[in-house]
């Protein structure tokens, strides 16, 4: 078994122990429950930027629209959540995809501008549209005591943890099969050089635009989640200029483009902010210079993210039947061993 596989499995084994061993400490239990569900946010952001390299700075308002469609179709038709989360990611890649015809044919820093500009319109937008999205105090779920899995309506708040590492997985499961297929070949192609992929025959635009409709479900999925969650999305949360910064920073922190970057890096920024707020929460601003702070930090020491710091190759020769590429295999007068093409990939890499 790889390295990368046993890290995974572990990592899957504690997250599902999680919510047993926190039941008690529902402070750490509800950093790691919003720590889930925008690593699923993160990890759309990851297909889109580390995967197609459009620098999206719209992947939560993603999220915002995917949580405002469901809920405003559980207040206005009586549509329970769980069909919401359908409602949700479809309203969403409908979306996505006008967004995609209006915005990605530019590049660089030019698209990351517009989609920033896309977020502050659609936070303006909630705010002027106040009849059907509640404004400026968001939209609110209604709470009732019991259990309902059609509403995600659940007494004990252990049960919107492994919702949250639900819609983790699933975004992750998705990340691998479009990384895995020939879909994450051709996105990979036009990340590296558009031009000498259209030359070869890649139609970039119409795979741009299916990435970016792919990335927006993940987020909109994680929309609803948090919607059931936390009983009400407002405006600030899905469209405010500092929470849009989060999954970038959080791709970036765990590494672009790599499988579970997203995951890594939530994990990673969220307790961290959690601490700042709860140590220095008086201060106004301080979680948006924690944000800052921790993203010059990782640009400056480690571009390339925390994951890409890992030896794969040297934790496979600690391992039981790994291969010894040692020097002394070498000199022993071993032929040198060829190298993997999946081991070799950054893009396949956790």
């Amino acid at each position: 078994m790889r390295p990368r596989h046993v890290v995974v499995l572990v990592g899957l084994a504690a997250v599902l122990a999680g919510g047993f061993l926190l039941q008690s400490n529902p402070f750490w239990l509800g950093v790691l429950t919003f720590a889930m569900l925008l690593s699923a946010v993160a990890q759309s952001w990851n297909l889109l930027a580390g995967y197609a390299g459009q620098w999206s700075l719209a992947q939560l308002a993603f999220f915002g629209v995917g949580a405002y469609a469901a809920g405003i179709a559980e207040q206005r038709w009586g549509v329970p959540l769980l069909a919401g989360i359908v409602i949700g990611v479809a309203a969403t890649g409908l979306f996505a995809v006008v967004i995609g015809y209006a915005t990605l044919r530019l590049t660089g820093h030019y698209f990351a501008v517009m989609t920033f500009f896309l977020t502050v319109s659609l936070y303006e937008l909630v705010r002027f549209f106040a009849d059907y999205t509640g404004g400026q105090y968001g939209l609110n779920i209604t709470f009732e005591p019991g259990n309902d899995i059609w509403m995600l309506r659940f007494e004990d708040q252990v049960a919107y943890y492994y919702l949250a590492a639900a819609v983790m997985i699933i975004a992750s499961a998705v990340l691998w099969a479009v990384s895995r297929s020939r879909l994450g070949l051709l996105l990979r192609s036009i990340r590296d050089d558009e031009q000498a992929a259209a030359a070869l025959g890649v139609r970039s635009f119409a795979l741009k635009i299916t990435a970016m409709v792919i990335s927006a479900g993940m987020a909109a999925m994680a929309g609803v989640a948090y919607l059931a969650t936390y009983k009400l999305m407002d405006a600030e949360t899905a469209f405010g200029i500092h929470n849009s910064l989060d999954p970038v920073v959080a791709g970036i922190l765990g590494g672009a483009g790599t499988l579970l970057g997203g995951v890594v890096g939530e994990f990673v920024l969220q307790p961290v902010v959690a601490q700042v707020n709860v140590h220095f929460g008086s201060l106004p601003g301080i979680a948006s210079l924690a944000y800052g702070v921790l993203l010059m930090l990782v640009i400056l020491l480690i571009p390339r993210g925390l994951l890409r710091l890992v030896r794969w190759d040297a934790l496979r020769r600690r391992l039981p039947h790994g291969e010894d590429r040692s020097p002394d295999a070498a000199s022993a007068g071993e032929p040198p061993a060829v190298p993997n093409r999946e081991e070799s990939t950054d893009d396949v890499r956790l």
